[in-house]
């Protein structure tokens, strides 16, 4: 730009100086059209600089982020409810592709989108928005606020394997919600407040299929008011450790769905120790039985990182559905042992072949020709950026 000014400048001498020596009119002509080409090109680098500009300042306030995953799976049987039969089952499939942006709208003021399928081969593809929240947040000050749909502040379900742990099956509420969250600046204390509207965790803990289903009164209807609400305490007393407890409420057939848990996550040296645990504390009725069973769900595991790109870990989760004696396909327990290594890593894209072999006991009632246990096999390509 300032080498075209120069030009400018030394051509405006130019023309005055060749007119002062009374230069023919055709000349000056033809220096007055070579002023008016130099005016339009300096409008243009003007105009290319400005929008420029604009890219640039939008680029920084959007970051993407995104992830593809190619799933192969092995189980040694196809259907536990008759172990008659024990034909293995196998398939393959992207179980999850992911594209996500976090947008800066202001220095306070936060947005984050996550669109999601999963199982796209399977024939019954789910492409949805799995997380839309706004945050606001000023650096300094204790109150934030989070609304939009996410996974709500219940529960964390820690992993480094392929699976979810049992906590997420069972209790994972992602709905539409908002919260309010304080953090003193102290012992990185956190404590937080959520309201959504449904029953989402008993749609979640009766859909897991591990046995319980949900049995409500003929004349029950399930509420869809913004009723049900969330309580979190998160506290990291030095860096590695963190605690968190938590509660939930949802109405329900009578008597309201409450329930508890709590994690623990610990990092020193190579090694990443998790738990978590949930226990319903209130339960509506199941209507047949006519009592309310207060179910609980637990996990412990452990990962090591061998070398920078392996990591190995095994888990360990427990399921207690709080019925008397064994009832056909509930699940008692799991045994898994996985796998990560790091294939390409640079900056922020990373390839990751994921291996995992997990066990499963299940009750099983006296003379009946379910399965008790389960055996498979996961393999997991996975690319991020």
């Amino acid at each position: 730009m300032k080498k075209l000014l120069f030009v400018v400048g030394l051509l405006t001498s130019l023309i005055i100086l060749v007119t002062s020596q009374g230069f023919a009119d055709d000349t000056k002509k033809e220096i007055e059209e070579l002023k008016r080409r130099i005016e339009e090109l300096e409008k243009k680098e003007t105009s290319k600089e400005t929008a420029g500009g604009i890219a640039g300042g939008i680029a920084e306030k959007i970051s993407f982020s995104g992830a593809v995953e190619l799933d192969f799976g092995y189980a040694n049987d196809s259907d536990p409810a008759d172990n008659t039969v024990n034909d293995s089952t196998s398939d393959l499939d992207i179980g999850t592709v992911e594209l996500g942006a976090e947008i800066k709208f202001h220095e306070y003021v936060t947005g984050n989108l996550l669109l999601k399928g999963e199982a796209l081969d399977s024939g019954n593809d789910r492409v949805f928005w799995d997380e839309a929240t706004i945050t606001i947040q000023k650096e300094g000050f204790p109150v934030y606020f989070i609304g939009g749909k996410r996974g709500q502040p219940f529960g964390v379900f820690e992993s480094h394997l392929i699976n979810d742990p049992i906590t997420k099956e069972c209790y994972e509420i992602a709905k539409t919600g908002a919260t309010v969250g304080f953090t003193p600046g102290l012992l990185g204390l956190d404590i937080s407040g959520t309201v959504y509207k449904g029953e989402v965790l008993a749609d979640t803990l009766y859909g897991a299929g591990f046995g319980l289903a949900r049995d409500n009164s003929p004349a029950y209807a399930a509420t869809d008011d913004v009723s049900s609400y969330i309580g979190n305490i998160t506290v990291s007393p030095f860096e590695g450790l963190t605690f968190a407890a938590f509660y939930d409420s949802e109405p329900g057939d009578g008597d309201r769905n409450e329930t508890v848990g709590g994690m623990f996550n610990f990092k020193i040296w190579k090694l990443t120790f998790d738990a978590e645990y949930m226990k319903a504390i209130s339960r509506e009725k199941n209507f047949t039985a006519d009592k309310a069973y207060k179910e609980s769900a637990w996990f412990g595991a452990v990962a090591f990182q061998v070398i920078e790109p392996l990591e190995l870990a095994v888990r360990y989760e427990g399921f207690d559905d709080d019925r008397g004696g064994d009832q056909d396909g509930t699940l008692k327990n799991r045994y898994s042992l996985g796998a990560n290594y790091t294939l390409f890593q640079k900056e922020n894209f990373s390839t990751t072949i994921m291996a995992e072999y997990r066990k499963s006991d299940y009750e099983k009632a006296s003379g009946s020709i379910f399965d008790d246990n389960l055996d498979e096999f996961f393999v997991r390509l996975a690319m991020a950026f």
